[in-house]
């Protein structure tokens, strides 16, 4: 028996070994920055999701890591910015539990596996008691804002950025400069106006669903002022931004809507108040096709780089058809970074309907699609606001 027990030791200590190697590895533990993951996220195919704690910034963010990120020469970061839909409370773990969810269930999970790249999704509130601060659409009450957590929610994001660039470089990750942007609903408007606030840190975006309404760049239209976030007349003395028109008019856009899509923010308080309500009606028009051409119209002119798609017989939602356009702006960006001198050549409808995300790799396609109203669809919440119509002073 005495003979035994060194290797009945050894084999102990062997196994204590291995599984604090294991355990290492499911934790992917840092001692710098507060990272930390979740043991429930880890898949088997070595796809990671971690939870990282508040570091340079006020509130949590999480983290997606496809296993092919690994062996993706400079990978973009795709970022999402968190949608709760009707929610609005004062308790942040709500939030928290709403990105849990979505970073594992919204197509931007898909995009990121399909091109093998990381997904970071904040955990940004929205306050029942800040009801007219509609955070998740990045709002000019919520750019004005310079307290506590949800102090300048667009600066924060971009040290979360900064923040996850660092975690994955020290894991051989190096991500690209510019960062990919994707949403839909409130937090598609939020991506098209980081994208107005920050056009030099956006590769590309991707926005569905936006109330047929995008961020005008402009001073002004028809003698009136466009303020933030209706355009971006006082974006210098609210924010200290200068707008920068050919940044904004380089990076590739992609706005789309659906041809039923009747979820219109206009009439809500906590989307526009009195003036900006009725600067949009008369500058771009009081019914949302209308204003959607508007806006198309305005991007034309100003030689932005944005294509704005109307998918018929589809309401809020994302159908499978929409799915697959979604990677168009990614992947055209993903191309031109690597293979800036080949030449580009424009798919046509057929190609697109056939190839799916194959075909958008070189540029975008026509304007408008046939929708897939009979397939299955992603439904996000079907309205964001949660107050009545009511004046605000």
């Amino acid at each position: 028996m005495t003979k035994k027990k060194p290797i009945v030791i050894a084999i102990l200590i062997l196994l204590s070994l291995l599984l604090v190697i294991f355990v290492a590895d499911i934790f992917w533990l840092d001692d710098i920055g507060g990272y930390y993951s979740i043991p429930e996220f880890i898949t088997g195919n070595g796809d990671r999701f971690l939870k990282v704690n508040a570091n340079g910034f006020f509130v949590e963010y999480f983290l997606f890591i496809p296993e092919q990120a690994a062996t993706t020469a400079q990978p973009f970061l795709l970022v999402e910015p968190n949608n709760s839909g009707f929610v609005n409370t004062d308790d942040h773990s709500v939030f928290v539990d709403d990105v849990y969810d979505a970073i594992r269930h919204l197509p931007s999970n898909s995009i990121a596996r399909e091109l093998g790249i990381p997904l970071l999704m904040p955990c940004f509130d929205r306050p029942a008691s800040m009801e007219l601060m509609y955070t998740h659409a990045l709002d000019r009450e919520t750019l004005m804002y310079n307290e506590g957590a949800l102090a300048r929610i667009d600066l924060q994001l971009l040290a979360m950025v900064e923040d996850a660039r660092a975690f994955l470089a020290d894991r051989e990750i190096q991500i690209h400069d510019k960062i990919l942007l994707n949403g839909f609903s409130a937090s598609g408007t939020f991506a098209n106006r980081f994208t107005a606030l920050h056009p030099e840190k956006v590769a590309a975006t991707a926005a569905g669903g936006v109330n047929a309404m995008t961020i005008l760049p402009l001073s002004s239209l028809q003698d009136y002022e466009l303020n933030y976030h209706v355009g971006i007349a006082d974006l210098k003395q609210i924010a200290d931004i200068d707008f920068n028109l050919p940044e904004f008019s380089s990076v590739p856009q992609f706005y789309y809507m659906g041809a039923e899509d009747d979820n219109d923010a206009l009439p809500y308080d906590d989307a526009y108040d009195d003036t900006p309500r009725e600067i949009i009606t008369d500058v771009l028009g009081d019914d949302m096709p209308v204003r959607w051409e508007s806006c198309r119209t305005i991007y034309e002119s100003q030689g932005i780089h944005a294509e704005f798609r109307t998918y018929p017989g589809v309401g809020h939602e994302i159908t499978p058809e929409i799915s697959k356009q979604m990677y168009c702006p990614f992947s055209q960006s993903t191309f031109n970074a690597y293979f800036p001198t080949t030449p580009i050549r424009v798919p046509s409808t057929t190609d697109i309907t056939a190839m799916g995300m194959a075909a958008c790799i070189p540029s975008f396609a026509t304007r408008t699609m046939t929708g897939s109203a009979n397939a299955s669809v992603i439904t996000p919440p079907l309205s964001h606001h949660v107050i009545p119509n009511k004046s605000v002073l």
